[in-house]
C-alpha cells in the first residue's frame, strides 16, 4: 500500500478494480462503519438516472453554492484528473487532503473482515473518503451522484436523502441493471428512502415512471410532482434561455436535453425549499447561469469549432444528434469517435456516422472495454464515405483538425475515456483562447 503523495495514492484506488465481489452495500457499510460512519453527518440530494445526472448534479451544486449553502459535489467518472470527482464549493480536493485521507480509508479498509474473495473496490474506497472529506469541510448539504445503478451502488449507504433525483431512465448496464427499462428504472430508484422527496426528470419513460412511483410509494417518500410550466426562449451552440414558473433563466450549457436537466434541478430546488431550506429565487438564477460541466457539448476552440460531448448510449447519443441537427447544420461536421465494447455502439456509431461529412474512427484508452478502431470505421463506412480508421485519439484529433476549415466543426464523442484524452491533447497543443 503506498499513499504518500497524490500520484501513488490514485495509483493504488485504480489498482482497487471496478467490480470487487458479489453486488450489495455489506462493504461500504463495514468500510464506513470503521470510519466512523462520516456518511451518518451529512445531509444530501442525491442522484440516480442513465443520462443527464451528471449535468443535472453540476446544475443543483452550483444553485445551492450560490445560496450560500457550502456544497459538496461528488461525480463521476473523472475527464482529465482524479481530483474532479471530489469538490466543495467548485474547487476539487487539493493533493495533501487526497492522499491524507486516501491513507486514512487504505487502513480502515485493511482492517476489514470481509467475505472470502471480497475486497474494498475502487468506487468504494472513493465514496468513503469523499465522505471523510465533506465532513471535515462541513459541507452543509452534498449532491452525491450514483455510480451504477442505485440499490447496490457504494452512494446507496447514506441515510434517507432531502431529495432524492431521478433522471431520464434508458437502456444501459444491462448485464449488471436488468433488460428492461422497468428493471432498470427500479434499480436506479431503490435509492429512494422513507420520508425523502423524491424528483423525477420531465419526460421519463412511462415505464421508468411506473416503477419510480411504485419505489416512492413502498418506500413511504413524499412525491414531488413537476412543473410543467417552462418555455425555451432560445437555445444555440452559446446556451440556453427559457422561463420557468414566470422567472427566466440563462444557461451556458447548450442543447435542449440541457434544458430537461436544468428543469429538473430547478423542481429538486423547489423540493429542498419545501423541506426549509433558504434559496432565494436570484441565487437559482445566478447559480444555473455560473454552472458548467466538462464534456457535455464543451467548445475548446472556436475556428474551427471543436466540441467535446461524452454520449456514450444510445439515449446520450440521441440527444446529441438532436442538438447537432439543430445548432451544426450550417457547418460542415468532422467526427472524431471512439466508443467501449459494452455499450450498443453500433446504433452510436450509425446515427454520428451518418450526420458526418468525415469520420475519424479511434480507440479509446480503456484497457480491455475499448471497441477497436478498426470495428468503430466499419461501422461508420456504412453511413459516411469519407471515413478513416486512425488507431490513436491523437492520430484521430490531429488528422480530424487538419481537415477542417475554420467554419467546420470537430465533434469528438462516443465515450468519456475519449473525450478526456481529448481534453489533454488539444491543451497541450494549444490554450483554447489562442
Amino acid at each position: 500500500m503506498e499513499t504518500a503523495t497524490p500520484k501513488t495514492a490514485i495509483e493504488y484506488i485504480h489498482t482497487l478494480g471496478r467490480f470487487s465481489g458479489k453486488p450489495g452495500l455489506h462493504r461500504i457499510r463495514a468500510l464506513c462503519a470503521a470510519l466512523g460512519d462520516p456518511q451518518n453527518r451529512l445531509k444530501f440530494v442525491h442522484l440516480a438516472g442513465t443520462n443527464g445526472k451528471g449535468s443535472t448534479a453540476c446544475m443543483i451544486a452550483s444553485v445551492l453554492q450560490a445560496a450560500g449553502c457550502r456544497t459538496g459535489l461528488y461525480t463521476s467518472p473523472y475527464l482529465v484528473q482524479f481530483h474532479e470527482r471530489i469538490r466543495v464549493d467548485g474547487q476539487m480536493i487539493p493533493d495533501g487532503d487526497l492522499s491524507r485521507l486516501a491513507e486514512r480509508v487504505a487502513l480502515a479498509a485493511q482492517s476489514l473482515e470481509l467475505p472470502e474473495g471480497e475486497t474494498i473496490g475502487e468506487f468504494e474506497f472513493t465514496t468513503a473518503l469523499a465522505f471523510l472529506y465533506y465532513v471535515e469541510r462541513e459541507c452543509d448539504i452534498v449532491v452525491l451522484e450514483t455510480g451504477l445503478g442505485g440499490r447496490c451502488d457504494a452512494t446507496n449507504v447514506i441515510p434517507a436523502a432531502e431529495v432524492c433525483v431521478l433522471t431520464p431512465v434508458s437502456r444501459d448496464h444491462m448485464a449488471v441493471l436488468g433488460d428492461t427499462i422497468a428493471e432498470i428504472a427500479a434499480e436506479k430508484a431503490a435509492i429512494i428512502k422513507p420520508a425523502s422527496a423524491v424528483v423525477c426528470a420531465v419526460g421519463q419513460p412511462v415505464e421508468a415512471l411506473d416503477a419510480i412511483v411504485r419505489a416512492c410509494e413502498a418506500a413511504g417518500a413524499v412525491w414531488c410532482a413537476a412543473p410543467i410550466e417552462y418555455k425555451l426562449l432560445r437555445c444555440d451552440i452559446g446556451g440556453t434561455a427559457f422561463v420557468y414558473e414566470g422567472q427566466g433563466y440563462t444557461l451556458a450549457m447548450p442543447g435542449r436535453h440541457q434544458l430537461q436537466n436544468a428543469v429538473t434541478a430547478l423542481h429538486a430546488v423547489e423540493a429542498l425549499r419545501e423541506r426549509g431550506w433558504e434559496i432565494p429565487v436570484p441565487a437559482a438564477v445566478r447559480g444555473l447561469a455560473r454552472a458548467r460541466m466538462a464534456g457535455r457539448l464543451e467548445r475548446l476552440r472556436e475556428a474551427p469549432l471543436v466540441l467535446l460531448d461524452g454520449a456514450h448510449n444510445a439515449a446520450g447519443v440521441a440527444a446529441l444528434c438532436r442538438a447537432a441537427d439543430e445548432m451544426l447544420k450550417m457547418r460542415k461536421l468532422h467526427v472524431v469517435m471512439g466508443m467501449v465494447r459494452d455499450k450498443e455502439y453500433e446504433t452510436c456509431i450509425r446515427e454520428l456516422a451518418r450526420r458526418a461529412d468525415t469520420f475519424w474512427a479511434c480507440t479509446p484508452e480503456a484497457e480491455d472495454r475499448a471497441l477497436p478502431a478498426q470495428t468503430v470505421a466499419a461501422i461508420a463506412e456504412q453511413d459516411c464515405a469519407q471515413t478513416h480508421d486512425c488507431g490513436s485519439a491523437e492520430q484521430a484529433v490531429g488528422l480530424a483538425l487538419a481537415h477542417a476549415g475554420p467554419k467546420d466543426c470537430v465533434l469528438i464523442c462516443g465515450s468519456l475515456f475519449l473525450v478526456g484524452e481529448a481534453e489533454k491533447i488539444l491543451r497541450a497543443r494549444q490554450k483554447p483562447s489562442e
